[in-house]
C-alpha cells in the first residue's frame, strides 16, 4: 500500500482540479463567446493576426458576423466554421484540425505524456520491494573500516 498511496494522492489532486476547472466556471457573457471565438479566427486580410486584435474592414466585418451568429444562437464551432466557410481557400481557423495531419498536434502531446509517465514508472516501479542484505565480507570490510576510525581518533 506504501507504493501505491503517492499515485493515489497525485490522482486524486488531479481529478480534484479537473473537477474544480470545468464545474466552477459560470456561463461567458455573449460579448465574452464573441471575444473568444474572435480570437481562434484569422484574420482574411492580414498575415497571422486574429480577428479579435486587427483593426481592418475585413477584420470588422468577421467580428460583426460573429456577433450576428451568437445572436442567431449558434454554438462556437458552428460559427468558426460558418465563416470558415464564407471564405474559402483561406483556412481562417487558427486552431488546428482534430482530423487528418492536423491531428497529429493534438496527439503527440498526449501520446508524449503517456511514454513519458510509462517510462518513470518503468524505471522508478523496481526501487520498492528489493532487499539486499550484507555479505560476510561487508561485514568484514565495515568493521575493518570501524576499527581503522577507532585507532586514528
Amino acid at each position: 500500500m506504501k507504493v501505491w498511496a503517492p499515485w493515489m494522492a497525485v490522482l486524486f489532486v488531479v481529478v480534484a482540479a479537473l473537477f474544480v476547472g470545468t464545474v466552477g466556471q459560470q456561463e461567458p457573457t455573449p460579448t465574452e463567446r464573441a471575444q473568444s471565438v474572435a480570437s481562434t479566427i484569422r484574420c482574411p486580410t492580414c498575415d497571422s493576426q486574429a480577428v479579435s486584435s486587427s483593426d481592418t474592414p475585413s477584420a470588422q466585418a468577421v467580428r460583426s458576423l460573429i456577433t450576428d451568429r451568437i445572436e442567431a444562437g449558434d454554438s462556437d464551432e458552428a460559427i468558426r466554421d460558418y465563416v470558415d466557410s464564407r471564405y474559402p481557400g483561406q483556412n481562417l481557423l487558427l486552431d488546428p484540425a482534430g482530423s487528418g495531419f492536423g491531428g497529429l498536434v493534438w496527439a503527440l502531446p498526449v501520446i508524449m505524456v503517456v511514454v513519458a509517465v510509462a517510462g518513470l514508472v518503468v524505471r522508478f516501479g523496481s526501487y520498492g520491494g528489493v532487499s539486499r542484505t550484507a555479505s560476510a565480507a561487508d561485514r568484514d570490510l565495515v568493521a575493518a573500516a570501524q576499527q581503522a576510525s577507532e585507532d586514528d581518533a
